[in-house]
Parts: C-alpha cells; structure tokens; sequence
C-alpha cells in the first residue's frame, strides 16, 4: 500500500513538472518572437476642426396671437399651416355684449350733451342778469362752475364711447404679420377670459423658408466660437442629410443647468424647402478650424508609447508655445518639468508639459523669462494685476522670447513624439521622431512639421506572449489578440 502511494505521487509530481516545463519553454519562444505593428501611412486631406452642441430649430420672428377681451369665440378664420397676411381677420369673438355697452356709451353721451346744453344756456341767462345787476356775482361764479362740471361730463361720455368702441373691434382679431400659423389653441364655442392676461388663440412665425438655431456652446468650446464661422447639422428627421448654417450671434448670458455652464450660439439656416420645422433638435458642428491639402497623421499614432528601441528615451509631449499670461503660478511655484522614463508627463509644472516656460524653452530662455519677470516686479502670477500680465507677454514679444498668439479658432502647435518606420519597412527598428501637430478633427491631425508625405508611421504593436501591459501604458484591446503599447 506504502509503495503504490509513492508510486501515485511521483508519476503526478512528474506531470506537473512536465508540464510547468512546456509552457516555461513556449512562454519563452513566443516572447522570442518580434511584435507586430500596425502601421498607417502620413498622406494629404482635408481637416476640420468642429465645435459640437445641440440645439432647437425655430422661427426667426414668431408672434403670440391673443385677445385683449373677454367672450366667445363664433368663427376661426385660420387652421394650423394657414398662410395669412397682415390685418387678416382670423378670429371673431361674439360682439353682442360689446355692441350693447356701445349703445348704452352712446345713450349716455346724448344724455350728457343734452345737460351740457342746458347748462350752457342757464350760464348765458345768468351773465345777462349779472350784466343788469339783477343776479350777484355769486350766482354767476356758481353758473361758471356748472358749465365747467357739465362739459368734463361730456368729455367722459365720449370717451367711454371710443372705448366701446376699442373693445367692439377686438371682437376682430387680425394676424400682425405676414406668415404661417404654426400653432392653434382655440376652437369655435370656446370662451376666452382675458381678465388677468391675454390668452394665446394662434402662434403665427413670420418666415419659416428662414430660421435659427439656439445651439448651447459648452464655456470649455465657446473661446474658438465666433460669428461668421460655417455650420453643419443633422436632425432626426433626416440622419442622412446635413444642412447648412453660419453663427450670426454669440451671446454672453451665461446658462447653468447641473453645474454646466453653457452660452446660446444663434445660427441661422437657409430652409427654402422647408424640410426644416420648428422645434425640432438639431445636432450641430461648428466649423473653427480648416485645412486644405494637409499633411494627416492617425490620432492613434500620437498615443503609441514603445519600448527604448532606438537607444535612447522619447521625449516627453510638450506644448509648443509660451503662454504666460493663463498661468496660474511662476517658475518658484512650479518647477520645471522633467520627463518620466516612459515618455509620459514628468513631475511638476502643468499637465500638458510645457509650464509656464513651455517645454522647449532652452535653460537660457527660461533664464532672460525671469529677469523680465523680475523686471516687471512678478514673483508669482498669482498675485499678478492684469496691467503686470500685459505688460509681461508684451516684453516677451518684443524680445523674440514668445511666439506671436494664434488666429482665433486656430489650435495651438504642439509637440508630440511618434515612431516612424525608416524607409517603410515594416521589420524595421522604429525610430522616435518629434513633430509639431495642428488642428485635429479627432481622428486625424495635422502635421506641422516633423514628417513628410508617405511617411510610415506606428499606429500599434502586438507582442506576442504578453500577458499584462506594462505599468503606466494603456491596456491591451480585448479583441486585438495581443498586448498593446
């Protein structure tokens, strides 16, 4: 019994270490094998930078139609999509009321002429009298008086009489302007109360073959936002089809919906067929950046980060530009910046890289930065005025130490570091290249400077064997097969 238990565990721990050796020895072949990349070639295209939003189409002028008076509707005049014009009648209200105040109006101002007549006539018999000193000078005063009283009177009574006759002919309810009637909320036999607010019988909009659209711009996307610019959109009523538009406004009321600050962009739209109607959501691209004929390159080139294959480390992404007046602190708060040895952002100054200095400001660059940091009397943009910010950028221009500011719309160039395959063989070493990027339409950018057309670029690798990325790369694609970097 002993013996064959020894027997049992020695054929198992045999297995075991059979096994643990095949896969130790197919582990390691297949990290012998080379990484496959996947490679896009740099061409020439088009590019547009867009600015997306959404927003709601609508009238450029539509017009509340209502009833300043009480009563019941008798007759509409007009539909939904009824074409009117000006002063066209398209509502009656019963005017049987208003026509009796109007007689009653008129009963009284009879009445109050007849008085107003008498009364002129007592007043002349009492100037007579008084003029033969029959009457005193009391009497005649109190004659003058009555007169006085008497026409007021008259002019009260007229007066109620072209008021009934205001309210007899908004019994006629008229359209103010020429177009279509996009809305009714009123039938015939219905009454309208008019005692506290207007009601809204028709909502009538001037001129549907021209509209808008009030598109809410996000704060982070409205900077590159101006008027003039070119607009596309689609709507779900047409998912194949993209219209036309141009930004006319850019309005500076601020709207907060759930912490989200965003601004009305008012873009109006050309809808001769009028396939557009109001209200529907229009999903909008705004246009603040085009290029022409420019040198592209994959997005997904810019996020490969490999392995030191070429001797030495990639640089670190950098911005390309000095920006010292949207700093938040000066070089004592935030020390210069210094790269990780993966490539990624180093430690201290901002996120992108650059800091305050920018990321390819030379020592000495940074040096003459603080002597005229020093000479505008800063120690830290914290505490900077905006006369002490100005005054910097501008001594940096007039000194060749800044670049001049970017056209509105225009992106910032910055430096991105890619693996190009030299002479576009594939089995060739990678070789890190540092280049400036333009505009980005989020699948490709421009290149500025750093490649030329028909470069071979690395747009990922697969190692095959890989079980886990490496820390701080990105993880594999589920799907891919393989270890991505």
């Amino acid at each position: 019994m002993a013996k064959s238990r020894l027997l049992q565990i020695s054929a198992t721990a045999a297995v075991l270490l059979g096994g643990a050796a095949c896969y130790y020895f197919w582990h390691a072949r297949q990290a012998e094998q080379p990484a496959t990349y996947t490679t896009a070639v740099i061409s020439r295209g088009s590019i547009r930078q867009v600015v997306t939003a959404t927003g709601q189409l609508d009238a450029v002028l539509s017009v509340d139609v209502g009833s300043q008076i009480s009563g019941l509707i008798v007759r509409l005049h007009a539909d939904f999509n009824t074409l009117v014009k000006k002063d066209q009648v398209i509502a009656e209200i019963d005017p049987a009321t208003y026509n009796q105040r109007l007689r009653q109006a008129e009963a009284d101002l009879a009445s109050a002429k007849a008085s107003n007549r008498l009364q002129q006539l007592n007043t002349e018999r009492t100037r007579e009298l008084f003029a033969k000193s029959l009457v005193t000078r009391q009497d005649l005063d109190q004659a003058d008086a009555q007169l006085a009283q008497s026409n007021a009177a008259l002019l009260t009574r007229e007066a109620a009489v072209e008021n009934a006759r205001v309210d007899l002919a908004r019994c006629t309810i008229r359209s103010p302007i020429d177009g279509m009637v996009i809305s009714k909320q009123t039938e015939e036999g219905k009454t309208v109360a008019a005692s506290l607010n207007a009601p809204t019988l028709f909502t009538i909009a001037n001129d549907l073959a021209n509209m808008r659209i009030t598109a809410a711009v996000a704060e982070a996307d409205i900077g590159a936002v101006e008027s003039g610019q070119r607009v596309t959109f689609t709507v779900d009523a047409f998912p194949n089809r993209a219209f036309a538009g141009q930004v006319t406004q850019v309005r500076n009321a601020p709207k907060t919906a759930q912490n989200v600050v965003s601004y009305e962009t008012i873009i109006s739209v050309d809808n001769k067929d009028l396939k557009l109607r109001p209200g529907m959501t229009a999903n909008v691209s705004i246009v603040v950046a085009s290029r022409d004929e420019a040198l592209r390159i994959p997005n997904s080139a810019l996020r490969v980060r490999l392995p030191d294959v070429s001797g030495a480390k990639p640089p670190a992404p950098t911005i390309a530009t000095v920006a010292p007046a949207t700093s938040a602190a000066g070089p004592e708060a935030r020390p210069e910046r210094r790269p990780r040895e993966d490539g990624g952002p180093g430690e201290g100054g901002s996120r992108r890289g650059g800091g305050m200095f920018g990321g390819d400001a030379s020592p000495e660059q940074r040096e003459k930065m603080r002597a005229v940091m020093a000479e505008v009397g800063l120690t830290s943009f914290r505490d900077a005025t905006p006369e002490q910010r100005e005054q910097f950028r501008k001594l940096l221009a007039e000194r060749g130490l800044a670049p001049a500011a970017p056209a509105p719309g225009e992106a910032v160039a910055a430096s991105r570091t890619v693996y190009r395959l030299p002479g576009g063989n594939k089995a060739a070493v990678p070789e890190a290249v540092s280049l400036k990027i333009g505009i980005t339409d989020g699948i490709t950018s421009e290149v500025v400077d750093g490649l030329a057309e028909g470069d071979l670029v690395v747009t990922g690798v697969a190692t095959p064997g890989a079980d886990a990325p490496a820390a701080g790369r990105p993880a594999s694609n589920p799907f891919s097969g393989g270890r991505r970097f």
